[in-house]
């Protein structure tokens, strides 16, 4: 199973909209003081150490202070990281303590999947048959025929509730939004054949190619099939800074899309790369960074930690920012392309001396 912290905590509190909630200020307090302990390579016991003390604070949290959705939000939360210690009957107990009748439908079917881990039958199907019967936000609704499909292996209870969305999509575009998500699901299904969720995708790009959702998913079934000297997928974004970034407007200069995460080993070798390429190429190559972390306070800490000065592009959406989806992108990579558009390389990386050799040559190639 996937490691719990990211699933569970990350998928909750990222359904949330608007401004922050104290939990996802503490949360990122927790992230900052792992990345900070990490980045000086910490013995087993120091992060023990630090864990015991972060499970102290979020369970403090959670008894007196929580609030709101925030109180079984945290109960995930601090469930998880007694789980990250082993600690079975304490996160067993914290999750016992979520109130069917009073937390939505999401953060329900997510307590359902670690009930499952736990062995914990009866609280798995008694929270997914209520999270079920509540009313739900459209994404939260996909999120939950993922978690359905995926991992409870509620296969048919997870169709339906695409089925629902589907037959009350109000327009095209709400009907490629669903249909995009569905392929997205099969895509990620180990009981069916590999190419499930690209031929949703095909078919997707058929049926409604003037939506949104249309146009990614004939982008991302091109993007599987993308060779150098073929024309690169184009793409608009705004940067953070608010200029526009486009790739016809990169035209006469060679681009380097790397796409990075702030917690990725190899991101200081991979910025430190970027700025020496630009600083010796700068008036024949435009350096483009694409941010897949998930919060935006996260993609502000990269930007800022790393010394990034070239334009970046970053929301807080991660894999589901529009370039990223156009091109495929799950996690870090780089794609050089050529003064006329057309791709140099793809999927390249900096982890290895042979692999920045490659890197080199490459931009050199796209510069002349």
């Amino acid at each position: 199973m996937r490691r719990l912290r990211w699933f569970f905590a990350c998928l909750c509190l990222a359904a949330a909209a608007g401004a922050q909630t104290p939990l996802q200020q503490l949360q990122q307090q927790l992230r900052e003081e792992a990345r900070q302990l990490a980045a000086r390579s910490p013995s087993e016991t120091e992060r023990e150490q630090l864990l015991t003390q972060q499970i102290a604070r979020l369970a403090d949290f959670v008894g007196k202070q929580a609030k709101g959705d925030d109180r079984w939000n945290g109960r995930l939360m601090l469930a998880d990281f007694q789980l990250a210690r082993g600690d079975r009957p304490a996160a067993t107990a914290t999750l016992r303590g979520i109130d069917a009748a009073a937390a939505p439908a999401l953060l329900l079917v997510t307590a359902a999947t670690m009930a499952q881990h736990l062995g914990l039958r009866t609280e798995r199907d008694a929270w997914l048959d209520a999270a079920l019967a509540k009313p739900a936000p459209v994404d939260d609704q996909l999120a939950m025929a993922r978690l359905l499909q995926l991992v409870l292996r509620e296969v048919e209870r997870g169709e339906k509730l695409l089925a629902r969305l589907l037959a009350d999509a109000g327009d095209d575009e709400a009907r490629a939004y669903i249909r995009w998500h569905r392929g997205d699901i099969l895509r990620d299904r180990d009981d069916l054949p590999e190419n499930s969720g690209f031929e949703e995708f095909a078919r997707l790009a058929k049926d409604l190619p003037s939506t949104y959702w249309g146009s990614v998913a004939a982008d991302r079934l091109r993007a599987t099939e993308l060779k150098p000297g073929e024309p690169a997928i184009a793409f608009t974004a705004k940067a953070r800074d608010g200029s526009e970034l486009s790739l016809a407007a990169c035209r006469g200069k060679a681009v380097v899309l790397a796409f990075f995460s702030g917690s990725d080993y190899d991101t200081a070798t991979l910025i430190g790369k970027l700025r020496e390429l630009q600083n010796r190429r700068r008036e024949a190559l435009q350096v483009i960074g694409i941010c897949l972390d998930t919060d935006t306070a996260a993609v502000a800490n990269a930007v800022r930690t790393f010394g990034i000065d070239f334009p970046v592009i970053g929301d807080g959406k991660g894999p589901m920012l529009d370039i990223a989806l156009r091109y495929g992108i799950e996690g870090p990579t780089v794609h050089v392309i050529d003064k006329a558009g057309k791709v140099q390389a793809l999927g390249l990386h900096v982890g290895t001396a042979d692999a920045r050799a490659e890197f080199d040559d490459a931009v050199e190639r796209a510069c002349r």
